[in-house]
């Protein structure tokens, strides 16, 4: 059965080509435990570190509100970004349940559970074996929207594999961001904030959207409390405008 999907995978990567910004990465289907995992890297000089562009949480809710059977980002966004970054080894991870849907998928997997034990584990999973593929010491973990989550909750585990933590858009602290909005608690997730003491002692920088609704300039400040670790994009909203930043990020190795 995981052959038969692989390769439907495949398939349907292969007509979306011209679609796929990441065209002159390597595609791997990553079995992580109870997932697998749609991943893509380019590694042209191993043994440098490795960025990984983590990817946010997909079209999990339609214009309604309501859960979706499909989370797989309808935007390219994150992956143009990811594919226009010159550094030597650069990986971009989707989602659990993004692109592909095998393994242990339900629709907890991009609601309430999006930032579960489980999901983390996963995710963790695949970013060991994307280190060990480049040969890197160390990680420089991008994530975007909800998969600011996911790095921080990746890196607090191995502190010091993580050379450094990029935010855009990021959800810091699923908790406050779903108060903010009057959503319900993700109450089958876990929260950054929990870790927030080491997660301090990572190096890290967040870009936030002056304009972006859906995380609010205040929920990254109030979670950070360190202006100098946050540069606001006047015109940016959640997934527009942030083209003015993405120059800096590619300058980022180590």
């Amino acid at each position: 059965m995981k052959k038969i999907l692989y390769l439907m995978m495949l398939l349907f990567l292969g007509a979306c080509t011209h679609q796929n910004p990441l065209s002159d990465f390597r595609f791997q289907a990553v079995p992580a435990s109870p997932y697998v995992v749609a991943s893509w890297h380019r590694i042209t000089e191993p043994g440098k570190p490795l960025k990984i562009y983590i990817e946010g949480d997909g079209h999990a809710f339609d214009n309604a509100g309501r859960p979706t059977d499909n989370p797989t980002p309808q935007s390219t966004f994150w992956r143009d970004v990811a594919a226009g970054d010159p550094s030597p080894n650069v990986a971009y991870i989707g989602r659990p349940c993004q692109y592909l849907q095998a393994g242990a998928c339900s629709e907890r997997d991009w609601t309430s559970g999006r930032f579960s034990a489980e999901i983390i584990d996963s995710m963790d999973k695949v970013i060991r074996g994307l280190q060990k593929k480049a040969r890197a010491d160390q990680v420089i973990l991008i994530g975007y929207s909800g998969g600011a989550q996911v790095a921080g909750l990746t890196a607090v585990r191995r502190p010091e594999a993580v050379a450094r933590v990029i935010t855009v858009a990021g959800v810091l602290d699923p908790a406050a961001w779903a108060a903010y909005h009057g959503d319900a608690p993700l109450h089958e997730s876990l929260n950054l904030r929990d870790e927030r003491a080491v997660f301090q002692t990572i190096p890290q920088h967040h870009y936030v959207g002056g304009r972006d609704t859906v995380v609010p300039a205040v929920l990254t400040q109030e979670f950070i409390g360190d202006d100098d670790l946050i540069t606001v994009v006047p015109n940016a909203t959640h997934s527009k405008g942030w083209n003015g930043i993405t120059d800096e990020i590619y300058e980022v190795r180590k």
